[in-house]
């Protein structure tokens, strides 16, 4: 017998097998439409040749042979043969193998599994930015490519969707064309879409092949950022933690401010806290309260820093796990080879390292080596190595290295002896590089006659060769490093000594892709506005793209919107940009013939820090992506930066804030005029007539000057703050421009009015909208638009390929009838794409051979619940193949009538270990199969009107929700006169999840029971109320191991049929007309326009009517929001509110509890709300929450409107006190402040709600003022 050595490593990447000289190497994957290479060794002398019969096969899950190749060969005598065999493109799931057998009188065999890898190319997303505002546009980029890295050539298209947080369909690309293996899109998000996660899929073949989320927020860019970190390794010894904090502005500048840093141990308990004053950097101890006993080498600590800028009050928080080290150093075993060999000597070394990786000379100890009783003292040198040399005995099993620092620093490793030996060696002795000579050195214990060698490559042997040293243990090797061993490998060596074959393998890495793309830009420090010349090589004709820039800062996020514009070129027109940007330079370009290419692009004016990326895409040599992204900065030496709210109420007078910035030598006085945009806002202390106001400082070099104005909004809605800073003689200036929203003393109400509408037969369908907003809203506060989806199918997630199955035998029947109900999903959603030519004749012998099933005695002939259920997939696929003998059909509903009990219901006639069916449930479900069929529903007549009386009579006692699906559906066939009341009683036993959009029913078979709930939903036609199940249902697996499982699939894809039936848009032809007042607008809407429509209504319109003309099915909805005076309201929950001023006026606790008012004793709401708006001034941090009850827990924290708001959810409220703290901080003046408020409501009725209104400190504006003053404030 064949003895191998270290098979285990290589099980992943190859098969190995050896027999009567024969070595065999192999992937032990496959793929389609690629080369699989096998090889194989003779390395015995005699007989001088073998005749080998390889052959490769596959069958598919369901019994398909889709792999059957067979070739001949010879293996000569010390020789190895590399055999391949073409992949086929349309390979599947199966099973698959590799059979070797001797010919021409050899006697051999030998054959081994193969495992299929299903995806032969694989898929990424690229997006601009992972956090977008509404209005924003996505790019993205979708590239595919094979497992070269290279585009594939057969995918020249894909199929792009992307779904908002609801997973309705925004905008979809159903042929989405490939160049070069890339397909580039965009999105442009709604001014006012649905905040959330967005999701981008990428479909192949009908199969998910990649997916990419992306975030739609409100938000705003931080304008710097904050580090935490150790100045100095931390020790236990120590007992403290040193720390650096460095504070820059993203364009390089330091930040003055304070830092509040606190310190956290295992516990989460406030162990420290300190409070410096940082300008640009700063170091702060802590000193641990009690002494700091570590049980393990390491533990961790939080640090929480708060950093407030010095003039602004912007905060920063930054937390960070800091390591604590109880020794100075760790110590590593470095072994010559993993193991030792019993005789012969052992070398390895203790290797002692710091924690931030330099060595630890120095370090002294004991040292002690069971099993060879070596023991000594010694200390690392200047490498931080002690060196070992160990000589076990035959007899030694194991080495047991132990060393024992002065320190009390423990250290133990076993090293085990090896299993035999023989044993080859394999050593890299040279670089690697492309088309040039690799050198190795092959080393065996024993000497060698030959060895083979292998590189494996991309899961397959790229280079193979037979090699005959002369009786040598030494052997030095050269290859060349080939473009078909790139971007890495594997090189393999094996031989035979005695009867055991030992190899042993090392990796091969090239470092770099085979496209050799690189770029450069010609300035690190560029002025904005001004051109930057980039410099790309590649391969000539390589397609590049994937060049964008980004700035540094797009990954700090605070949670409102910020629209912001700038400019400060140096001696020129100051011209005010009309959009912020956070990325640019989205581009695709081509590599000239020269390989290389330059690009001039102009630097947007905005100072920040940019990182510039790209890679570069060629179809011979593949993928290249540039090493490390390219850092520069655009500065320019005078900068003006904002620090404005998000919202300001109206008629509060506010203090709007800015901070100079000077990069020149010397003091310059610089006037800062703002501007009063469309008379927008109120100059105090000027004359209401003024268009702007102009103030002069001085400003030092590299020190922050704050200036700020005392201004009143007149308007609600958008004002605009315009501000130009100049220093005299043009030396430089700069502008800067934002919005600040002007919010009402009211509370903003939405609501939304759903219409749906279903039309099998051309038809007009109008509606009357009069959104419900009341007749005291704020004027011009009102928002109305309209939403038509025409698409309300969503489709389920599976492979439905994978479920189709081929079967022979009768017991199988139940798995085939999937066939059936597959063909019937795919044929009614429209999806052509996943039904082949033949599926028609297939359909047409799985519908003979269950034919045939009933006929013959079957397993399943006397089992009343597979009957049924057989007999009714027979019946529904009778709509594709024509049953001629009915009179077998009709024998079989005789059968099933006969098994009705003379109370009228129905019971299994024997043990079946799968069903696990109630009285009532089977008997609903024959009833239902009966009614399915129109003649079993004649014929039976009687039968029918005896089981709806037992049924009636079981209504009431039924508590199961899935007995109780089954029965609605049953009634609802049978148009039984408590079908509404058993269909109300479903409802209300029904789970509701996802923010309301998933409907289901929690059983122990809630696939099942949902199915039927959603069946009995389509033949009531309450298509919009189904919606929610349908959602639930195609989020749910395939089951197929289990015949449960299987009449779960096939109910629920019965199920989703259904519906689809009603509203696939493959069958819209429509037209939607608008009218209000005198205007009316046309949309047509056809099978290729299914894309959601969004419209706005004029706000004074306040009824108007949609008439929808055609065949289709879709789903038009009104959202409307408004502001009301908060004191419009009916108190549905109690609501207590508690403030408290703090760290002089600077920060507000505000407590707030609230609790349900139930008008049905220990009745509970559904899901609550709770919204706190903080007074204006006033902002949270990221972790406001604080002394929450435990009872009723908060599920989730929402912060608004940059820190202004603060939104709380609970899964419901009952009587229990719901009690927590919001912490926020005061970062601007304000004056005539108006109220604020906190708000409670039912999110399902938003009738159900409480508000209550709360004040803080009443400042005038003569408190603020200081060099604004009105003249009243002079008296």
């Amino acid at each position: 017998m064949w003895q191998l050595i270290r098979s285990r490593i290589l099980t992943v990447i190859i098969f190995i097998s050896a027999a009567h000289g024969l070595l065999f190497v192999g992937p032990k994957f496959i793929r389609d439409n690629q080369s699989y290479t096998l090889t194989i060794s003779n390395f015995y002398s005699n007989p001088r040749k073998m005749d080998l019969m390889v052959k490769l096969e596959g069958q598919t899950d369901n019994g398909l042979s889709v792999l059957n190749i067979t070739k001949m060969i010879e293996v000569r005598s010390n020789s190895i043969r590399m055999i391949s065999f073409s992949m086929p493109d349309n390979l599947s799931t199966g099973d698959y193998k590799i059979t070797i057998d001797g010919q021409q009188g050899f006697n051999f065999h030998m054959e081994t599994d193969l495992f299929y890898l299903k995806k032969s190319v694989a898929g990424l997303i690229h997006v601009d930015k992972p956090v977008f505002k509404p209005g924003d546009t996505v790019n993205f980029r979708v590239i595919v490519l094979d497992t070269e890295l290279k585009p594939p050539a057969r995918v020249k298209s894909v199929h792009v969707t992307i779904r908002d947080p609801q997973r309705n369909v925004i905008r979809k690309w159903s042929t989405a064309k490939m160049y070069n293996g890339v397909f580039e899109g965009d999105l442009q998000i709604a001014p006012t879409p649905m905040l959330g996660v967005w999701n981008i899929l990428v479909q192949m073949e009908g199969e998910e092949l990649v997916s990419k989320t992306f975030e739609v927020k409100e938000y705003v860019l931080s304008t710097f950022d904050v580090q935490v970190m150790p100045s100095v390794i931390p020790l236990e010894e120590h007992q403290a933690l040193n720390l650096t904090i460095e504070a820059y502005y993203h364009f390089g500048k330091p930040v003055q401010g304070v830092a509040k840093v606190e310190l956290y141990l295992d516990d989460d308990k406030l162990d420290q806290q300190k409070e410096i004053t940082v300008y640009g950097i700063g170091q702060v101890e802590l000193r641990f309260a009690d002494y700091f006993d570590m049980y393990e080498d390491q533990q961790d600590v939080r640090v929480k820093v708060t950093f407030i800028e010095h003039y602004t009050n912007r905060t920063v928080v930054k937390q960070s796990q800091i390591t604590v080290y109880k020794y100075q150093y760790r110590v590593q075993l470095i072994k010559e080879s993993p193991q030792f060999r019993p005789g012969l000597p052992f070398k390895c070394a203790l290797q002692f390292t710091h924690h931030d990786g330099t060595p630890a000379k120095g370090i002294t100890g004991k040292v002690e080596v069971t099993d060879v009783e070596f023991e000594t003292t010694a200390t690392s040198d200047n490498d931080g190595l002690i060196k070992l040399e160990l000589h076990p005995s035959e007899g030694t099993e194991q080495l047991g290295v132990n060393f024992d620092a002065v320190d009390a620093f423990l250290f133990y490793e076993d090293v085990n002896k090896v299993e035999t030996d023989a044993f080859i060696k394999l050593e890299l002795k040279s670089p690697i590089n492309l088309n040039k000579l690799m050198r190795f050195i092959v080393t065996c214990t024993e000497r060698m006659t030959f060895f083979v060698y292998y590189v494996v490559s991309k899961s397959n042997i790229v280079d193979a060769g037979f090699v005959r040293p002369k009786n040598e243990t030494t052997f030095l090797l050269q290859l060349y490093a080939t473009e078909k061993m790139f971007p890495n490998a594997k090189m393999l060596v094996a031989t035979v000594t005695g009867r055991t074959v030992v190899y042993d393998y090392i990796n091969l890495d090239f470092q770099v892709f085979h496209n050799n793309f690189t770029l450069s830009i010609d300035e690190q420090e560029i002025k904005p506005g001004r051109q930057i010349e980039l410099s790309m090589s590649g391969r000539p004709g390589a397609y590049t793209m994937g060049l964008f820039a980004r700035t540094l800062d797009d990954f700090l996020f605070q949670n409102y919107n910020h629209k912001s514009e700038r400019n400060g070129q140096q001696m020129e027109q100051t011209v005010v940009r009309k959009q912020f940007v956070e990325s640019w330079l989205w581009k695709n370009v081509t590599i000239e013939s020269s390989g290389s290419l330059k690009l001039t692009e102009v630097v947007p004016d905005t100072t920040t820090s940019w990182y510039l990326t790209a890679f570069s895409i060629d179809p011979v040599v593949g993928l290249g992506i540039i090493k490390k992204p390219i850092e520069f900065t655009t500065v320019q030496p005078f900068v003006i930066m904002e620090s404005l709210p998000y919202s300001i109420k109206r008629g509060e007078a506010i203090e709007i804030q800015f901070i100079l910035i000077s990069s020149l030598q010397e003091e310059h006085t610089v006037d800062v005029t703002l501007y009063n945009e469309n008379n927008e806002m109120e100059f105090i202390g000027r004359s209401i007539a003024n268009a702007s106001y102009t103030k002069s400082v001085s400003v030092l070099p590299k020190v922050g000057k704050p200036i700020s104005f005392l201004v009143k909004a007149k308007k609600l809605g958008e004002m605009m703050v315009r501000v130009k800073a100049s220093i005299a003689n043009g030396i430089a200036e700069d502008a800067l421009e934002k919005v600040i929203r002007v919010t009402p003393e009211s509370l903003v109400q939405s609501g939304v009015e759903s219409f749906g509408f279903f039309m099998n037969t051309y038809q007009n369908r109008t509606f009357l909208v009069n959104p419900n907003i009341d007749k005291k809203a704020d004027n011009g506060s009102v928002e109305i638009k309209l939403r038509f989806n025409p698409n309300l199918l969503i489709t389920v997630k599976d492979n439905l390929n994978d479920i189709r199955t081929d079967w022979s035998r009768c017991n199988e029947g139940i798995r085939g009838t999937l066939n059936f109900v597959v063909h019937d999903y795919l044929n009614t959603i429209g999806s052509s794409d996943q039904i082949s030519s033949d599926d028609s004749a297939k359909i047409i012998i799985h519908f003979v051979r269950l034919q045939k099933c009933f006929i013959s005695k079957a397993p399943w002939r006397n089992k009343v619940f597979d009957t049924a259920f057989l007999v009714n997939a027979l019946n529904n696929a009778m709509k594709y193949v024509y049953w001629n003998d009915k009179h077998k059909l009709e024998k079989i509903f005789a059968w099933l009538a006969s098994q009705q009990h003379h109370s009228g219901s129905f019971k299994e006639t024997e043990s079946d270990l799968h069903y696990k069916r109630s009285e009532v449930a089977l008997t609903s479900y024959v009833l239902a199969v009966m009614l399915e069929n129109e003649s079993a529903k004649m014929q039976h007549a009687v039968v029918l009107e005896k089981g709806m009386s037992f049924l009636s009579d079981q209504l009431d006692l039924i508590t199961s929700a899935n007995d109780l699906a089954i029965v609605t559906y049953a009634m609802m066939l049978y148009g039984h006169r408590l079908k509404d009341a058993a269909f109300e009683k479903l409802i209300d036993m029904s789970t509701i999840t996802n923010n309301g959009t998933e409907r289901y029913w929690n059983t122990l078979n809630s696939v099942e029971a949902t199915s039927f709930a959603l069946l009995s939903h389509v033949l009531a036609n309450k298509l919009l109320e189904a919606l929610p199940i349908m959602r639930w249902l195609v989020n749910q697996r395939s089951e197929l191991d289990s015949v449960s499982g299987q009449q779960n699939t096939y109910l629920r894809l019965k199920a989703l049929s259904s519906i689809a039936k009603k509203i696939s848009p493959s069958r819209n032809d429509l037209v939607a007309k608008l009218k209000y007042k005198q205007s009316t607008q046309l949309l047509r809407l056809n099978s290729y326009s299914n894309m959601i429509l969004i419209m706005t209504i004029p706000q004074d319109v306040r009824k108007f009517e949609i008439t929808v003309m055609g065949i289709g099915a879709g789903l038009l909805q009104v959202f409307y929001r408004y502001n009301l005076n908060l004191m419009n309201f009916e108190h549905r929950f109690k609501l207590d509110l508690q403030k408290q001023i703090t760290n002089f006026d600077q920060e507000l606790k505000l407590n707030v509890c609230a609790n349900y008012i139930p008008t049905v004793s220990e009745s509970r709401s559904n899901m609550t709300l709770v919204e706190v708006t903080l007074p204006s001034g006033y902002v949270v941090d990221h972790n406001p929450i604080s002394e929450q009850t435990t009872v009723n827990l908060i599920q989730r924290i929402e912060i608004r409107y940059g820190g202004t708001s603060v939104v709380l959810y609970y899964n419901s409220m009952g009587l229990e006190r719901n009690c927590f703290t919001v912490s926020a901080y005061r970062r601007l003046k304000v004056a005539l402040k108006r109220p604020a408020y906190v708000v409670v409501y039912d999110y399902y009725d938003t009738n159900l709600n409480a508000i209550k209104v709360y004040e803080v400190d009443k400042q005038n504006v003569c408190e603020i003022c200081e060099e604004d003053c009105p003249a009243e404030c002079k008296i």
